[in-house]
């Protein structure tokens, strides 16, 4: 499987970068703007030096005072433009990267709910986090402190060149004797430093997948004294990404030692060179001091390049992440479904594998009527729960077809089937905020609409303990006991008032006086609605129109309560095998 996190593309992946640029498109007139106010700032720190040459040679040497006055006035005026204009620019520039950041965080966002289930199957949590966090981030800074910032560094680099062979060719000349040395130095950190930021994104995510894991296990961690070992687990994560962090700072920090001892040089040859020209008189004291200043201004943008070259490396392979994530294919639509719908299901020969080798369900063949309720049921393994989640078109048939009031399931619309089914899983999941939030999302009921709901169900008393219904439930309604939270997800499932109605172990964690509770309020939700039970209790499915036995993956009975205990086949070994009869024989 590809791992998102281990991507290998090149140092600078331009096809990533077009789509970057299609980012920028809501924003051109303030990106265009900032790109616009760089070389003008540029020009007007750039132009500093000369002026500095002017008042050296035109006025301080000569001892020339008058016209002095101005050249420092000019000089002062050059200095409030480059940073008015500096402002502006990177206001402008750092507000389209907050735009792109939020932008792309909603669109990442927007696209994971519309993935698949099994995606999220196979990529953990925290790992998908980073996506929309870190990585996100780092986005947001390339058009600001990366492209833009670049932009203006090039054209300095550009205007200072310039400059130099303008003062004086021969020791523009001396200056750049080391370039060589420069380029290999740049060719070396580069290479380097591609691997190093990759190795720190990979890294982050997996210390975040860690923490998101651990968290939502806080409790498992605890009751079986995992502390030590996850703190060691987690301290070696967090040793991979800190040893990922620090090569790539080492990298930086060479680039920049590199850079000051190569400036150092060609300083040190300009001294010696110019002060010998300018004492032969071939060259002024003035043009000395101002190309010194321009040879230190042509390896400051180079030093700012090697720390944006650092972001471009991280947002690269954040772009790699993002654009990975956002290419993953969503669910497929469908049809709308015809009429209302009276929750009538067939099973034409369903096959259905996770990994395309070992089936979960083979030739699977049942008619539901509708308004009937049937109970499923069987050993761990047999694929009850993988049915519902092929009723729910989490997963789609391997072989085979489910047809949903006389329509392919397949050819469906997820959204409206999953209208069309309440489910009430075995981990009852509720949201942070109000109680009619989580009841209610659509807002199809009104409060005495959705009260009444609630005390048809047992479960206003529970409401009213916290409040009513703008009462605050906690993360994961973890204000409530499981059997209060299953009910209120039972309300859930009715307030959408559904054809059918799908209970998948939902009372496999509760007690016995709990799951009474809950499923004498199952028992009055059936009325007018096909009713599917999945179940490992036996006990929970007794009062089904008929019991479906599955068996390693095929179905092996079918009848009521009464006429499986009567064939003395696997269901009432199952039952003898529950009501503790250890002396009965085991399924096989």
């Amino acid at each position: 499987m590809f791992d998102m996190d281990e991507v290998t593309g090149r140092h600078l992946d331009w096809s990533l970068f077009r789509r970057f640029v299609r980012l920028i498109r809501p924003y051109r007139v303030a990106a265009v703007l900032a790109m616009v106010l760089l070389p003008m700032a540029t020009a007007a720190r750039l132009v500093q030096p000369f002026l500095v040459k002017i008042a050296i040679d035109n006025h301080i040497v000569p001892g020339r005072l008058a016209g002095l006055a101005q050249v420092a006035a000019l000089f002062l005026a050059a200095a409030c433009v480059e940073s008015l204009l500096g402002f502006w620019q990177g206001y402008l520039a750092q507000g389209v990267g907050q735009k792109i950041t939020a932008d792309l965080r909603s669109r990442g966002f927007r696209h994971l709910l519309r993935l698949p289930v099994e995606y999220f199957d196979h990529h953990p949590s925290g790992r998908l986090v980073t996506r929309l966090t870190s990585d996100v981030e780092n986005v947001g800074e390339l058009f600001g402190s990366g492209v833009a910032a670049a932009f203006g560094e090039v054209f300095s680099l550009v205007f200072v060149v310039a400059a130099m062979l303008w003062l004086s060719p021969t020791l523009t000349l001396v200056a750049f004797a080391l370039l060589p040395l420069l380029g290999m130095v740049l060719l070396l950190f580069r290479r380097r430093m591609r691997q190093a930021m990759r190795q720190v994104r990979a890294r982050l995510a997996e210390l975040n997948g860690y923490l998101a894991e651990r968290i939502a296990g806080v409790g498992t961690v605890r009751l079986f004294g995992q502390e030590q070992r996850t703190l060691t687990e987690f301290a070696d994560l967090q040793e991979d990404y800190r040893s990922c962090s620090f090569a790539a700072i080492r990298w930086d920090v060479f680039l920049f030692s590199a850079l000051e001892t190569i400036a150092a040089l060609a300083i040190a040859g300009v001294l010696w060179r110019g002060g010998l020209s300018a004492m032969e008189g071939v060259a002024t004291f003035g043009t000395l001091v101002a190309f010194l200043e321009y040879v230190q201004r042509f390896f400051a943008p180079l030093r700012k390049l090697s720390g944006q070259y650092s972001l471009l490396q991280a947002s690269n392979a954040s772009l790699e992440r993002i654009f990975g994530l956002l290419d993953q294919q969503v669910e497929a639509g469908g049809v709308k479904l015809r009429g209302q719908g009276r929750g009538a299901l067939h099973f034409d020969r369903v096959c259905f594998s996770y990994d395309g080798r070992d089936a979960v369900l083979t030739d699977l063949e049942l008619d539901v009527a509708p308004g009937e309720m049937i109970g499923i049921v069987g050993d761990t393994g047999s694929g009850k729960t993988t049915l519902g989640r092929l009723l729910l078109k989490f997963y789609t048939p391997t072989r085979g077809q489910i047809l949903l009031d006389g329509q392919q399931l397949d050819a469906l619309d997820p959204t409206e089937v999953r209208r069309r089914i309440g489910w009430v899983s075995q981990e009852p999941f509720l949201f942070a905020g109000t109680v009619r939030d989580n009841l209610d999302p659509m807002g199809r009921l009104s409060d005495a609409q959705l009260r009444e709901l609630l005390e048809r169900c047992g479960a206003w008393a529970v409401v009213e303990g916290l409040g009513g219904l703008q009462g605050e439930l906690m993360e994961r309604g973890r204000n409530l006991s499981a059997g209060e939270r299953q009910l209120l997800c039972l309300v859930r499932a009715l307030a959408a008032d559904p054809a059918i109605l799908l209970f998948d172990e939902a009372t496999s964690r509760l007690d016995a006086a709990t799951e009474a509770v809950v499923q004498q309020q199952m028992e009055r939700s059936r009325h007018g609605r096909t009713v599917l039970v999945i179940a490992h209790r036996l006990r929970s499915v007794q009062r089904a129109d008929r019991i479906v036995l599955l068996h390693r993956g095929r179905i092996r009975e079918i009848g009521t309560h009464s006429e499986l205990l009567a064939r003395q086949g696997l269901y009432a070994r199952l039952w003898r095998l529950q009501r503790l009869d250890l002396n009965a024989a085991p399924v096989r």
